[in-house]
């Protein structure tokens, strides 16, 4: 079944990408938008985004010097926060122009996350943060930190989601279906 769209969404009637057509559009998209990626952030978020990144690399509760791969990593916020927080990141993403634009000083691998380069049990723990929704099933995704976080690991996973409260809720669309496209095209 074709998905129908109204007159005047972006992509015009046409299907969205699945599949490898779908890795190879995300990839170009974050390659051409790594420069102004966190700025965009900051100002999407009113700088929240920073104290949820903070949050969620307590959250994992790890013992200093505790290797954690960071999956979908961007510019390397959660690195940065990672090792501030006294452990060892290692940043891996799709996009080599996110990766090029990581401050992080992490060590850095361009990988698809449901084909991570590391060995089973590799890693005491692992975060992704805002990338699920680029996901079309997350199943694998799930599979594949499975197979690399070691038993007894902990993941921390960040991602923004549609409140409960209906005025929240009304809120969250207008802002996320009108204000933020606005702010990601300029």
């Amino acid at each position: 079944m074709t998905e129908q769209r109204a007159a005047g969404d972006p992509w015009d009637g046409e299907p969205l990408p699945q599949g490898e057509e779908k890795v190879q559009a995300v990839r170009e998209m974050f390659d051409a938008i790594a420069p102004r990626y966190d700025l965009v952030n900051r100002l999407m978020t009113f700088r929240l985004d920073v104290r949820w990144r903070r949050r969620a690399v307590r959250s994992l509760a790890l013992p200093p010097r505790s290797r954690v791969a960071d999956l979908a990593s961007g510019t390397g916020d959660l690195c940065i926060e990672l090792g501030r927080q006294g452990l060892r990141p290692v940043s891996a993403d799709l996009s080599f122009g996110m990766l090029r634009a990581d401050r992080s000083r992490a060590p850095r691998v361009q990988t698809d996350v449901l084909r991570l380069p590391f060995p089973g049990a590799s890693v005491d723990g692992a975060t992704c943060g805002f990338a699920l929704r680029n996901l079309v099933d997350l199943g694998p995704f799930f599979d594949e930190l499975a197979r690399v976080v070691r038993s007894g690991g902990r993941i921390a996973l960040l991602d923004v989601a549609t409140p409960p409260n209906r005025v929240l809720r009304w809120g969250h669309a207008v802002y996320f279906g009108k204000v933020v496209p606005r702010i990601g095209g300029l």
